[in-house]
């Protein structure tokens, strides 16, 4: 923490929090890349198990750039330590997050992780579509955008990824709406074919944003 301390910029922490449009964190001016960082070198030789402590002490600060540092222990312990942990713990957090800027690195990653190493995580999810919560019903999207990247990416994930975004077709949340579009555009990239039609199908069922979003890469490829 300490060093996350000293690398602050009070004028940068001023701009990110009127940018970041949040009240219920403390902001030190530190750029995301070097929170990162200077995280990952820090838990580089930590065992596993003795990352859970770290994470709640980070987490429970209330400083944006501290939470981060939790997200990148949570990234590795997302893949190396408990499911079930991992998943509760990643709940809890989303129920005291309240911006896309937590949200996003916290479920895309690690939620996504946790879905390729168990079924069981993907059923948990599913269950958040209901939620009158906008940042659970939009972590229960992002995950997704994790197994249509590149470097993911395997054909038997299209299914899923798919599968992940219908119950969230109808949702006028713009940001659950953005993150489904965020979602097929990344998966258009894989397999224009399979999204263009997808679209086709739930056309009069979707919102015109997740739509548009969706398409971008259509576009631009059909030219």
């Amino acid at each position: 923490m300490g060093e996350l301390e000293r690398a602050g910029d009070p004028v940068k922490a001023e701009m990110v929090a009127r940018y970041m449009k949040t009240s219920s964190h403390r902001f030190l001016g530190v750029n995301v890349t070097e929170v990162r960082a200077i995280a990952k070198r820090r838990i580089r030789d930590l065992e596993t198990d003795t990352l859970l402590p770290l994470m709640r002490r980070l987490w429970s600060q209330r400083v944006f750039e501290f939470r981060i540092a939790a997200i990148q222990s949570m990234e590795r312990f997302s893949s190396e330590g408990d499911v079930d942990t991992s998943v509760e713990m990643i709940s809890q957090w989303i129920d005291d997050a309240d911006t896309w800027s937590i949200i996003d690195p916290l479920c895309t990653v690690c939620l996504g992780t946790l879905i390729i190493r168990s079924p069981k995580v993907e059923q948990r999810i599913s269950e958040w579509r209901c939620s009158d919560n906008i940042w659970r019903r939009r972590a229960a999207v992002v995950p997704y955008l994790h197994l249509a990247k590149k470097s993911v990416f395997r054909e038997e994930y299209c299914g899923r990824i798919l599968n992940g975004m219908v119950p969230h077709l109808q949702d006028t949340e713009f940001f659950v709406a953005k993150a489904v579009g965020w979602v097929l555009r990344e998966l258009s990239r894989r397999k224009p074919s399979v999204v263009r039609d997808f679209i086709s199908r739930n056309r009069d069922n979707m919102v015109p944003l997740s739509i548009r979003e969706g398409s971008r890469a259509l576009r631009s490829s059909a030219h």
